[in-house]
């Protein structure tokens, strides 16, 4: 199943509308991979599935946002010396050089060039090229680290499970910030990574990404399958709006509300803006409009809906409520 699906992205993404070039993100000879036996690292279960994207940890019960992508050089100590390199041109948007989180030593790249302006992130690393500042702009397959295994020291990774953690994605809101001081208080639990927290962002599967070297991400990002839509009624326009205008349909100079589109994990991935007086704006701020069946236990899992298969669950909840946080009277 696991070849059939990388057969089938790199027939789908390959067709597509070339846009932006993509480079594979470490020292790994692509013409290598053939399926995801190749380069994925699995947890401590060994099963190859545990390193990919979704729902995969913990007996199919814990989300992992990104791939797993084992060293394909190690030095006599066994330890990674693979390079790790930008995987589409861009700008440097974050560097975390402390071990105060389960990603380790992280930096986080955004592609504006891209027609949907992704970010990619780069986790677990032993070292990040000193010389990167916040703002450089970084050509595609430029150096930008070496694969290590940290991570917080309640959680260690051993060194023959090192490996790159890599995402692709998306930001919810510029307002985050003053969405978590409400939330957790600023003194109780500060948000040492600002817009760029976890909680801010929403990744899909980077196999989508991965599986070409030329790849239209807006292409991509409208094919990843509709699970759910939520209504919201509000005259202010979201900045994640602004910020991904080729995921939005109609004026959201005009709108009184907006139907959103999300994937099972949910990821906002297309907007239309409504009208005052359509038929489709909730009764109330927020409510579901509709439900895939076929994606409704993977969303119970992933607390997108409650347990009851039908109302909104806590990640839903917290995902609306940051994309509308700078639209608060």
């Amino acid at each position: 199943m696991i070849r059939y699906l990388l057969i089938v992205c790199l027939l789908t993404y390959s067709s597509s509308l070339k846009s932006i070039e993509v480079v594979w993100p470490t020292s790994m000879d692509r013409r290598t991979i053939h399926s995801f036996d190749d380069f994925i690292q699995p947890t401590a279960s060994e099963k190859t599935t545990s390193g990919c994207f979704g729902m995969v940890r913990d007996n199919c019960r814990r989300f992992h946002e990104g791939l797993d992508i084992r060293p394909s050089i190690v030095n006599n100590n066994g330890e990674p010396t693979d390079r790790i390199f930008s995987a589409m041109a861009g700008q440097v948007a974050y560097i975390n050089q402390g071990l105060n989180g389960p990603y380790g030593k992280y930096i986080i790249l955004v592609h504006p060039q891209a027609e949907v302006p992704v970010y990619t992130l780069y986790a677990h690393l032993a070292a990040i090229d000193q010389s990167l500042r916040v703002g450089d702009a970084i050509p595609r397959g430029k150096p930008i680290a070496i694969m290590g295994h940290t991570s917080m020291s309640s959680s260690p990774i051993p060194k023959d499970r090192a490996h790159l953690h890599f995402e692709v994605g998306l930001r919810l809101s510029d307002s985050f910030n003053q969405w978590y001081k409400e939330k957790f208080g600023k003194e109780e639990a500060p948000n040492i990574h600002g817009a760029w927290n976890g909680q801010n962002l929403t990744g899909f599967d980077p196999t989508n990404l991965l599986a070409s070297t030329n790849v239209n991400v807006a292409d991509v990002i409208r094919a990843l399958p509709t699970a759910l839509a939520v209504t919201v009624r509000t005259n202010q326009t979201p900045d994640f709006v602004k910020r991904y205008p080729k995921l939005v349909v109609g004026d959201p100079n005009t709108a009184a509300g907006w139907y959103i589109e999300f994937t099972w994990h949910g990821m906002p991935k297309r907007w239309t803006a409504l009208p005052a007086g359509s038929s489709q704006l909730p009764s109330t701020t927020f409510e579901i409009a509709r439900i895939d069946n076929n994606y409704r236990d993977s969303m119970v899992l992933r607390k997108i809906l409650a347990t009851d298969g039908r109302s909104p669950g806590e990640n839903l909840i917290q995902n609306v409520q940051i994309l509308f946080a700078n639209c608060r009277n």
